[in-house]
């Protein structure tokens, strides 16, 4: 799969096939400025910060459930995991 985020008006996070077919949006609610995904594929987890909600998250890599808040701060600027 590739996985890509988008900002914007319609911020999300989404996964693909490496041709571009099946594209999935994984997580849509409640990110702004997602970015600096990161994949552990031993626990089959997806990461990634979001620069205006100040927290590192992770969700289910295939189904994109289970979402937890990994860490939360306040005056940071999180771009990479």
């Amino acid at each position: 799969y590739l996985f890509w985020t988008e900002w914007g008006q319609s911020p999300c996070i989404g996964k693909a096939h490496l041709d571009g077919s099946e594209k999935v949006v994984l997580v849509s609610l409640g990110i702004t400025w997602p970015n600096g995904i990161s994949i552990d594929y031993e626990e089959n987890k997806l990461y990634w910060c979001d620069a205006r909600t100040d927290k590192i998250e992770r969700i289910d890599l295939e189904s994109g459930g289970n979402r937890e808040i990994v860490l939360s701060g306040s005056n940071v600027d999180m771009f990479s995991v």
